[in-house]
């Protein structure tokens, strides 16, 4: 991919006669010992590395908005980060022990701490830090005014209402550190500030223009050049980054590319650099074009994705009804043909949390069991003997998603009656809908993907008031759960808690979660220092790391 304009329309015409090969055929499973070749974690590469070149990438996201403040779209960070800086941040891949090193470091601070009752956090700035020279900032010095800013800007409105308003006042005592002080103690904080989504945004720009929709200004490795909706996103490199030497590359180019053959055939035919495969198939079918790809076999801590409920209301605000819904479903088998037994069975919160290994099925507790006649039985103790009628939309974020779907909706129609209309949207479309509450009966619903922190896990996305809740918990024990744990600094007592919590979403069936592919990572053979993280997957809320990238020829 050369490093001057990359236009849309001559990358779809060189991919798109490949696409037609690229299916892959009904039937074929590659066995886990083919998996087991694949290895978990790619070490940084030991050679110095160069600059210069440009990296690609084709992608399934298209950001809805460019204003941090008004979304947590994967369509959006997948750039975001790379363009912004948090205050403290996760290792990058050249840096981290392996994909589950998930110690804080220092971003735009370079140290902080906090007080002994974990309410007043304070940190100090790196010195020397500028904002992109782009007017109107035309590169300026970042201050501690510039933090207060934007966390108060976080809020007043927007998705992350909930992370900041936990904030009672932030002092400023000179120009290199915020002094923040908590309502209540929260000894995880600084982890809500090393989120993908905490972006630091300027004043000029939201002041200038009235709102962040037109442009994106800040003080990370890459400045925004161009973002055309649904056509693409082109980044350049900041000559006046503040960590010297970084980026490598000297421009990163994201096509929307909403189609997964297209996606497929691009990265076969060299136009795209990094690819993102849910299936051993795929990634076999490509390795026999493509045999020196570098491939990593992605192990998920989570399930992004479940059936979410409207348990608000009638029929779902029943836990006999959802249990019995859960009980109908047959996870194993997703697992075992949608994702060729390359996966898990579909928990919420990360494991390494609470446990020390993954866990199993009978682990998940009664009602995550496939066991139709007594689901059956259940329904109609709930009083709907007959089954009833209900929706679901969703979004394909794979291609194997749309098979998914169709099981849930085989499964509830065979073993209990429950008519499921299923409606397939566009990802912007989808999006808004879901985190706008705007639906009744089912969604494939998903808890943001760039979560990282347990606070985040827990608290952000279970507890009744959060501006998070996509899945609309309303559960007592559940608050209070949350409540105490992100008020609690033992280790140990963390993991308690956090196994409670749990125990609790899984016996109310508070979200269903669904099997979900671990994945696999695929890059050229030519990219280094790619490896995506336990929770930060490269090519999308983990996009800081594309700054240590650098390419090999």
């Amino acid at each position: 991919m050369p490093s001057t304009r990359v236009d849309r329309r001559q990358f779809l015409t060189h991919v798109a006669w490949g696409t037609a090969g690229l299916t892959v055929a009904s039937g074929v499973r590659p066995s886990r010992a083919v998996a087991a070749t694949y290895p978990d974690w790619i070490a940084a590469s030991t050679k110095p590395p160069k600059r210069g070149g440009a990296l690609a990438r084709a992608s399934a996201w298209d950001p809805p908005v460019i204003d941090p403040r008004l979304t947590q779209s994967v369509g959006l960070f997948q750039f975001a980060g790379l363009v912004c800086n948090r205050l403290v941040r996760h290792p990058f891949a050249d840096e981290a022990s392996g994909p589950g090193d998930l110690a804080l470091k220092g971003d735009l601070a370079e140290s902080w701490q906090g007080s002994a009752d974990a309410r007043i956090w304070t940190f100090k700035l790196r010195k020397g830090v500028k904002w992109q020279n782009v007017a109107p900032l035309n590169g300026r010095e970042l201050t501690a005014a510039d933090i207060k800013y934007c966390y108060e800007g976080y809020a007043k409105e927007g998705v992350q209402t909930f992370t900041f308003q936990e904030i009672e006042g932030i002092e400023t005592p000179d120009k290199h550190t915020v002094r923040i002080h908590l309502k209540t103690p929260n000894t995880l904080f600084p982890h809500n500030l090393a989120e993908p989504v905490a972006v630091i945004f300027p004043k000029e720009v939201l002041e200038e223009d009235g709102d962040l929709k037109k442009r994106m200004i800040g003080t990370g490795p890459f400045t925004l050049k161009e973002h055309t909706r649904k056509v693409r996103v082109v980044l350049a490199r900041n000559p006046d980054y503040f960590d010297a030497g970084r980026p490598y590359v000297d421009q990163y180019t994201i096509l929307s590319t909403p189609d997964a053959a297209t996606r497929l055939a691009a990265f076969r035919t060299g136009q795209s650099d990094i690819i993102w495969l849910a299936s051993l198939s795929e990634v076999e079918t490509l390795r026999k074009t493509n045999p020196n790809a570098i491939v990593q076999a992605y192990h998920n801590t989570l399930t992004p994705f479940g059936v979410a409920l409207a348990q608000d209301r009638p029929p779902f605000n029943d836990v006999r009804v959802r249990r019995a819904i859960s009980m109908a479903v047959d996870r194993q088998k997703q697992l075992d043909t949608v994702f060729e037994g390359h996966g898990i069975l579909g928990w919420g919160v990360p494991y390494i949390y609470y446990q020390d290994k993954a866990p199993t099925a009978k682990d998940l507790g009664p009602w995550w069991q496939y066991k139709p006649a007594e689901a059956k039985k259940l329904l109609a103790e709930a009083g709907h003997p007959n089954g009833f009628q209900t929706t679901l939309f969703y979004y394909e974020y794979f291609p194997q998603m749309t098979s998914q779907v169709q099981l849930v909706q085989q499964d509830l129609k065979r073993n209990l009656n429950v008519d499921v209309k299923i409606t397939k949207l566009d990802y912007t479309s989808y999006y808004g809908r879901y985190v706008e509450g705007k639906w009744d009966g089912m969604s494939w619903g998903f808890q943001s993907g760039h979560a990282v922190g347990l606070d985040e896990r827990t608290y952000h996305y279970m507890h009744s008031k959060s501006t998070k809740n996509f899945f609309r918990v309303n559960d007592t024990v559940v608050d209070e759960l949350t409540t105490k744990l992100r008020q609690t600094s033992d280790r140990a007592e963390q993991r308690k808690l956090a196994g409670k919590i749990v125990e609790r979403e899984y016996d109310q069936v508070l979200r269903m979660w669904m099997p979900y592919s671990n994945g696999f990572l695929v890059v050229q053979p030519h990219v280094r220092n790619a490896a995506a993280g336990a929770m930060r997957r490269t090519d999308a809320y983990g996009s800081p790391t594309i700054a240590r990238i650098w390419l090999d020829k």
